[in-house]
């Protein structure tokens, strides 16, 4: 018998029976979505994330987006919707060369106990 079922064993004898209510509980957010459509709560406990405007614009449009500010909140599913949309896309920030460092074609690293 290996150490977790002899904890279950004794857990149930004890009566310590963890309690399935917390889970049952429907999380009061503070933070909501700001896409116009959905009604969600955005906090990051719950899997929320935060946006750049211009970037939620893209896909939901300027009428979609219900706060003109520098990052709306959006929840789990909206955040999943968008990385759904944006998959093929090709990532802003990655470089368009491919050298040996990803930054530049012919770069070299330099050392400094290289040189004499």
């Amino acid at each position: 018998m290996g150490f977790k079922s002899k904890a279950r064993k004794n857990r149930g004898e004890t009566g310590k029976v963890a309690s399935k209510d917390k889970d049952s509980e429907v999380y009061e957010g503070q933070v909501k979505c700001d896409i116009i459509e959905c009604d969600k709560w955005a906090d990051k406990k719950i899997g929320g994330r935060k946006m750049s405007y211009n970037r939620a614009v893209e896909v939901w449009g300027v009428s979609g987006v219900s706060r003109k500010i520098g990052k709306v909140s959006l929840c789990k599913t909206c955040y999943r919707s968008w990385k759904k949309e944006k998959k093929g896309e090709p990532k802003q920030w990655a470089s368009k060369s491919s050298g040996p460092l990803g930054n530049a074609p012919n770069s070299i690293p330099v050392r400094s106990f290289d040189q004499p």
